[in-house]
């Protein structure tokens, strides 16, 4: 009995470590397909104040706290409440409050992942498995205040940190600016034109995309 009860517990084992190797490194990833084309997931209206922290920079984020290649993203950075919108159809992996009080969006656009984090609200609607349709409403982030000195829990996200990924593990995050279509990367290419010379992140970190992720495309 007990030997039937282990054989049967190594398959149904076996089984699931298969799926879940699948689906973190999706061997089907790698099979030719077409690049997804996104925008940027927040309205033009908003552009003209909007600051931009690259990817890959090394300065705040590093191997010390955690990230051995640079920011994995980029952060976006606002001046008032803004609406976070979607960048591309998909659907919703997960979508919930962090331990730090803000909101983090995990979606799935075909062989693509798309991060949405550190929002202040979420549109009731948005919840775990719903699809989204491209420029669909998320949520908010931003402040409506100036906050002086160190900005608390309870002030909320001044920001939003997004990234592009490969849906594959094994490819992982993905320099986004090939894969905005063409207004969007006009806009972006602007924002960080906006960014002064002189400020540390341009200075030590010219692109918008540095370091492994520079020109990084699945």
């Amino acid at each position: 009995m007990l030997k039937k009860f282990l054989k049967w517990f190594a398959i149904f084992a076996g089984v699931v470590i298969l799926f879940l190797a699948l689906f973190l490194f999706q061997p089907w990833a790698f099979l030719p397909h077409k690049h997804i084309e996104i925008s940027l997931p927040f309205p033009e209206s908003a552009d003209a104040t909007t600051s931009l922290i690259p990817m890959g920079e090394t300065i705040e984020h590093n191997a010390a706290n955690g990230n051995p290649n640079g920011h994995p993203g980029i952060d976006f950075g606002f001046m008032g409440v803004t609406p976070i919108i979607a960048s591309a159809d998909g659907w919703v992996f997960s979508a919930g409050k962090t331990d730090a009080g803000s909101i983090d969006i995990s979606t799935y656009s075909g062989f693509y992942k798309i991060e949405y984090k550190e929002l202040n609200t979420i549109e009731p609607n948005i919840r775990r498995f719903t699809k989204i349709k491209k420029g669909q409403l998320l949520g908010y982030t931003g402040r409506d205040k100036i906050i002086q000195g160190r900005p608390t829990k309870e002030d909320g996200s001044g920001q939003i940190h997004w990234e592009l990924a490969s849906s594959s593990l094994l490819i992982d995050r993905l320099c986004p600016v090939g894969y905005f279509d063409a207004e969007s990367r006009r806009r972006i290419e602007q924002i960080w034109a906006n960014v002064p010379s002189d400020s540390q992140f341009k200075k030590d970190f010219p692109d918008i995309c540095s370091g492994v992720f520079k020109d990084k495309e699945d």
